[in-house]
């Protein structure tokens, strides 16, 4: 991974975990407390490739319904137009 952050080039950055999304052929799948590295000043984060290739093979489990995840959520889903309307 990256010693400085290649947005800000600040050099500190913070190993952390996040909430990662990954989407694929149209479905989105959640992924709850993916290490990282977090850049202290912009927020920017880094994944290791690993960590990205197993949140693609797990996603692919579970939409092949080889495997079930651990929960489903409700998601609403609006286009930026529609979000200004007034009621």
């Amino acid at each position: 991974m990256t010693d400085h952050c290649v947005f800000c080039g600040n050099k500190h950055l913070s190993a952390k975990t996040t909430r990662y999304l990954h989407q694929q052929d149209g479905e989105m799948l959640i992924v709850e407390e993916v290490p990282c590295l977090e850049c202290d000043f912009c927020g920017e984060q880094y994944f290791d490739i690993g960590v990205l290739k197993r949140i693609e093979s797990d996603h692919l489990e579970i939409a092949e319904h080889r495997r079930q995840p651990q929960r489903y959520v409700r998601v609403a889903v609006e286009s930026f137009g529609g979000a200004d309307r007034a009621p």
